[in-house]
């Protein structure tokens, strides 16, 4: 841990109490145990993997329906212009 002595900063370990001045260029790292229980996270894959799929089987339901109905107004279109092409001969 950091601490201030004398205008200047020292770095002291807490267990052995070693002390070594910091320099201005260089930082300091502190680390600490934590508890095994604490690191590990318990993650759920599935449940968006399942949204995913069943997000993608919508988003093809919606293509297949909206080419369906495109189709359909093609040909009643090509219906159509058939018929005008029918009636001015």
């Amino acid at each position: 841990m950091p601490e201030k002595k004398d205008e200047k900063i020292f770095l002291v370990c807490k267990s052995c109490g070693f002390q070594k001045p910091t320099a201005e260029t260089k930082g300091y790292k502190i680390v600490q145990p934590v508890d095994e229980s604490k690191r590990r996270t318990t993650l759920i894959v599935e449940a968006s993997q399942v949204k995913g799929k069943r997000r993608k089987e919508e988003e093809h339901e919606l293509i297949a329906d909206n080419y369906d109905l495109y189709s359909e107004s093609m040909l009643e279109e090509e219906e159509e212009s058939e018929s005008e092409e029918s009636d001015f001969e």
